[in-house]
């Protein structure tokens, strides 16, 4: 049940970021911006959030999925959308998610990661 709050989190993070810049500015279809947003949270959800993350610190982790993430949006948009989109666009749009997940990691590190379960209150 954790995971699935923590992933709830994520992908509206990420779908927000996504729909102002992808489809806001540069005019892409929100649907398919959606979709993209599932891919990257899975994708940076497990290697980032629960592989990098666990092993590593908050620091590595966030440039990590910077560069996860820059790279998904860069390589998935013209599966997605049929078309690319410019590298500053998945760049920015990650650097904005960056921004996000640094405090995403507090919040994945001190509830998940962390073995000793919180008592109930």
């Amino acid at each position: 049940m954790r995971h699935l709050s923590a992933i709830v989190i994520k992908t509206a993070m990420v779908a927000l970021v996504l729909w102002f810049i992808l489809s806001g500015l540069y005019n892409y279809p929100i649907g398919g911006t959606f979709v993209l947003s599932l891919f990257i949270v899975g994708i940076s959800y497990l290697i980032g959030d629960l592989g990098i993350l666990r092993i590593s610190n908050n620091i590595i982790a966030t440039i990590a999925d910077l560069a996860i993430t820059t790279f998904a949006l860069w390589l998935l948009a013209p599966i997605v959308y049929g078309v690319g989109i410019p590298f500053g666009a998945a760049f920015i749009s990650a650097l904005i998610i960056g921004v996000g997940e640094w405090f995403f990691h507090k919040f994945v590190a001190n509830g998940l990661l962390n073995n000793n379960p919180s008592p109930i209150s």
